[in-house]
């Protein structure tokens, strides 16, 4: 039996932090060679950090990148390591996946596919690497495998893995037993349920062991990686880390059996037919010898990891969660590591401000940034009252003791510091400065009463940032994005935005939850009050707007599905059958004016998290001119009969 346990690292890294990343790689290596594993996978492009961007055409990049690649090659002894980092190569730009073995850089793997879709844009700084092999910096580079002591080894990197000609297939024919694929993969809820599928699928389909190694924690600014880890023979998962993880890195092992790889592949007529047919090919990946020796993993480690029966499935776990409820649980874990990382990684705050108006959005904006409090420096600064201030700023013409209360109780049950701040004196001032541009109190708009309570309320907001050193967190949600329902220069402005991705009936169905899961009472009084920014009297959200159940099925389908705005009408009426399909179809037609009409908001709204899959930020996933025309789509749509 030629016993070899692999490791797969996750890992939290900085753009540019060359020192610190080298640090917690080395640790984990440590740990790794401690615990016997042979060969480790580490994330992609963790030596630099990740992801670079445009960061990527300072020349110091590169080079701070190899020079830390040699420095942690030389803790490698006896171990085996997948790193990865940007090379530049006759002027182009490669992601690479380096080898290093006992001490060495042994050869670079470099990324073929580059996603440009969804939040990806990675043709814009790299080149995809073809066919065949080269030279960097005296080792080997290209398209790889490497026969080292224990067995054949090869690597992807990240986006390889979803290709449906992916690089491994040509690697595996050539020999390679083990396919390592280093990744920087973003987190949505339930995704890493997906990754399990295809990396098992990758190991049954290519007949070989399948090790998938994923980043931990923010990237340079909105996108959260969750983590875990998978190693995969044909047969079935073997191992699995845990996602979303507070640590700056976790390690995840298995012990596999190269041999029982071999013995499949001899056994496969289909598998002795397709590396026939491969040898005709001209492209065949490289071969590097790697000399050496290894010591086989023990058996008993090998034994442990073997199923109670070898005839069964797995017994059911009991009372499984139910799959919405591990869908709230990863989304709030997301939300809170991306906000600790954000805080922690920019290095410039000392406390959180949040300000509390008693409604939803600003209940869920706190209570992540309560958990990514907690989660501070491994749990050990959790001083909720010193990082975390809050204020509710009440103007008496409009704001009401229930949302006053509401908020008040929030605050008190969290722990978090909490104070009232009237706005009533400066709505006044501003209210007669408005007059005096435009006038007369009486030119002066309902929208723009509106609007200067919002900017009051911005900017003493700002003001006590600045004061206190402090990060204010925006608590605007993906609806009010999507139709503009928030104020320039007000409610939408500030040092970070954690909710922005989430529409607000996630909002809702997600406070419902923690409500119920973590015996929140206060939540109780929050959901209780509908939604209104209380700007004027009885003022409804969903009375200016359409119902927000209808609003966030038309923002998904527009925008996620790209529907025309007549298609969205027809679905919409089968979706809400108790709604008059007249009213169904003027809220379709509102929605699609305000949300085309908005984007000049969008451009201008703070950096926020990202952890779905429809995203309307407009520097990264969502590239929607700002001016441009519809009316075609709404004549079509004020025209059509309801099929």
């Amino acid at each position: 039996m030629r016993l070899v346990k692999i490791g797969v690292a996750a890992v939290s890294v900085k753009v540019g932090d060359f020192k610190g990343n080298a640090e917690r790689l080395c640790a984990v290596i440590d740990r790794a060679r401690d615990e016997g594993v042979h060969l480790l996978a580490t994330p992609e492009l963790c030596v630099s950090g990740y992801s670079l961007e445009d960061r990527i055409w300072w020349p110091e990049i590169t080079r701070h990148s190899w020079d830390s690649l040699q420095s942690i090659a030389e803790h490698c002894d006896g171990i085996s390591v997948f790193l990865g980092l940007p090379i530049r190569m006759n002027s182009l730009m490669y992601n690479a996946a380096a080898l290093v073995h006992d001490g060495k850089t042994r050869g670079l793997i470099l990324k073929k596919y580059l996603p440009t879709y969804s939040i990806f844009y990675e043709g814009r700084n790299w080149a995809a690497w073809g066919n065949g092999a080269t030279e960097y910096r005296g080792v080997p580079a290209g398209d790889l495998v490497f026969d080292l002591p224990y067995g054949k080894v090869s690597a992807e990197v990240c986006e390889d893995l979803w290709a449906p000609e992916r690089p491994a297939y040509g690697r595996v024919r050539a020999g390679a037993e083990i396919i390592c694929n280093i990744s920087a993969s973003p987190f949505t809820p339930r995704k890493n349920e997906s990754r399990k599928r295809l990396v098992h699928g990758a190991a049954l389909g290519m007949n070989c062991i399948y090790a998938f190694a994923n980043v931990l924690g923010l990237d340079n600014c909105r996108l959260v990686f969750d983590g875990g880890g998978i190693i995969a023979k044909p047969e079935r998962i073997v191992a699995e880390g845990a996602i979303l993880s507070k640590e700056p890195w976790t390690l995840t092992t298995a012990t596999v059996d190269l041999d029982e790889i071999a013995r499949q592949r001899a056994e496969n007529s289909s598998w002795r037919s397709s590396v026939s047919s491969a040898r005709d090919q001209e492209c065949t990946p490289a071969m590097i010898d790697v000399q050496g020796t290894y010591t086989p993993a023990p058996l008993k480690d090998y034994v442990a990891q073997m199923p109670a029966s070898f005839f069964e499935a797995g017994a059911a776990e009991a009372d499984p969660k139910p799959e919405a409820d591990c869908f709230l649980d990863e989304l709030f874990d997301g939300l809170a590591l991306g906000v600790r990382d954000y805080f922690e990684k920019v290095g410039a705050f000392d406390r959180f401000l949040v300000a509390l108006s008693g409604g939803r959005d600003s209940a869920l904006a706190l209570l992540v940034a309560v958990e990514a409090v907690k989660a501070m420096r491994g749990g050990k600064d959790a001083d909720l009252a010193a990082r975390i201030h809050t204020a509710y700023l009440p103007n008496k013409a409009y704001s009401s003791a229930a949302t006053e209360n509401a908020a008040r109780s929030l605050a008190e049950e969290l722990g978090v510091a909490y104070q009232v701040v009237s706005i009533s004196e400066e709505t006044e001032v501003a209210l007669a400065k408005a007059a005096e541009l435009v006038g007369g109190v009486e030119h002066v708009t309902s929208l723009a009463r509106q609007n200067l309570q919002a900017r009051v309320r911005g900017a003493m907001m700002l003001n006590w940032a600045n004061n206190t050193n402090a990060l204010l967190l925006v608590t605007s949600n993906l609806s009010e994005a999507a139709v503009g329902y928030t104020t320039t220069g007000g409610d939408n402005q500030g040092g970070y935005s954690p909710i922005a991705n989430l529409p607000k009936t996630l909002v809702t169905r997600l406070l419902a939850y923690l409500a119920e899961r973590d015996g929140l009472h206060s939540l109780a009084s929050v959901l209780e009050i509908p939604p209104s920014a209380e700007l004027e009297p009885d003022q409804e959200d969903e009375a200016d707007l359409m119902p927000y159940a209808i609003l966030d099925d038309l923002l998904y389908l527009f925008a996620r599905r790209r529907m025309a705005l007549l298609d969205c009408w027809r679905v919409l009426c089968h979706r809400h059958a108790t709604n008059d399909a007249e009213e169904l179809r003027a809220w379709t037609a509102k929605f699609g004016r305000l949300f085309v009409q908005s984007q000049w908001k969008r451009d201008q709204l703070p950096a926020s998290l990202k952890v779905l899959d429809l995203d309307l930020d407009p520097k990264t996933g969502f590239r929607f001119p700002v001016t441009q025309s519809i009316q075609n789509e709404l004549d079509e749509l004020a025209e059509a009969e309801l099929e």
